[in-house]
């Protein structure tokens, strides 16, 4: 149990390494101040540049993958289907962690990178499938909210497809409420303003 309680903190703090402010303090911007007031690649993208927001992108799906890959493969406790509530507990982890960071006064990002990265480590072929319609969107939109928003009510759909444990199908419930609804809430309000953020538009 005590490797348990590490493995709980562990998550916690490497999912709440906000990248995206760092990278925003290293040329002289201040995220939580600025653009959207969010940390993640997005803003990242707006306030500072294409290769940092992609450097952040990548860094926060790994901060998401890493620790829920090690506890579905290499942890024994997990293997028990009695203790899978635990395991979908663990996988809400990163989510919260990146949106409520320790670092920064617990505020953070909408954990749609870090959500993915928790995907891919619980079934890697809806994870794929599920940045392909994250990407295609926002290819398409130049909006990057419309894609998680598209792209999150799925998961779910695509876990239970996929034969999945109740565990994980949970984790995409959770994930699609947290993200979405909660989260992304202002995004909505903003995307049928017609005011929502567009990358292709100064």
């Amino acid at each position: 149990m005590l490797e348990i309680i590490l493995l709980f903190l562990i998550t916690y703090l490497l999912a709440a390494i906000p990248s995206g402010y760092w990278i925003g303090k290293i040329f002289g911007k201040d995220l939580l101040a600025e653009g959207s007031g969010s940390t993640g690649a997005t803003n990242v993208l707006r306030m500072v540049g294409k290769w940092q927001a992609i450097f952040v992108l990548v860094f926060d799906i790994l901060k998401g993958f890493v620790p829920i890959y090690y506890a579905k493969n290499l942890v024994d406790y997990f293997q028990n289907s009695n203790n899978l509530w635990l395991f979908l507990l663990l996988t809400f982890i990163p989510i919260l962690a990146h949106s409520k960071s320790i670092y920064i006064g617990f505020r953070g990002g909408k954990s749609s990178a870090t959500g993915i990265g928790v995907l891919f480590a619980l079934n890697p072929l809806v994870g794929l499938i599920t940045f392909a319609i994250w990407g295609a969107t926002v290819f398409i939109s130049g909006i990057s909210s419309l894609g998680s928003i598209v792209a999150a009510p799925l998961v779910p759909v695509w876990l239970w497809i996929f034969n999945e444990n109740w565990a994980v199908i949970g984790f995409g419930v959770v994930a699609f409420v947290y993200i979405v609804l909660i989260k992304h809430k202002e995004n909505i309000k903003r995307l049928l303003a017609g005011k929502e953020y567009n990358f292709r538009k100064k």
